[in-house]
């Protein structure tokens, strides 16, 4: 089972593809994938991970919550956020 060296350990409980389209030109596509926290993790035990297969080493979504799919909204939210952020800077 668990040893005291490690400090986290997470099951993989659902997974996902999001394309989010914000204007011409402007589309990504995420892989989220939604963990469940199986040591640590406190109050908010699940958390999602976004992965571009365009740009895998490139801006990677993150978020948290009590159930598996408040953690994805919460990840769909901050890539959300980032993309409509890059596509004003790009119109500005």
């Amino acid at each position: 089972m668990f040893t005291e060296h490690m400090t986290e350990a997470a099951a993989l409980v659902a997974e996902c593809q999001v394309v989010l389209d914000f204007a011409p030109g402007a589309r990504v596509q995420y892989e989220i994938k939604v963990y469940e926290s199986l040591k640590g993790g406190g109050d908010e035990r699940y958390f999602a991970t976004g992965t571009s297969p365009e740009d895998p080493q490139g801006f990677r979504p993150l978020g948290s919550g009590a159930t598996a799919e408040a953690a994805l909204q919460a990840c769909l939210n901050a890539a959300g956020v980032h993309h409509r952020r890059r596509v004003k800077q790009a119109d500005g």
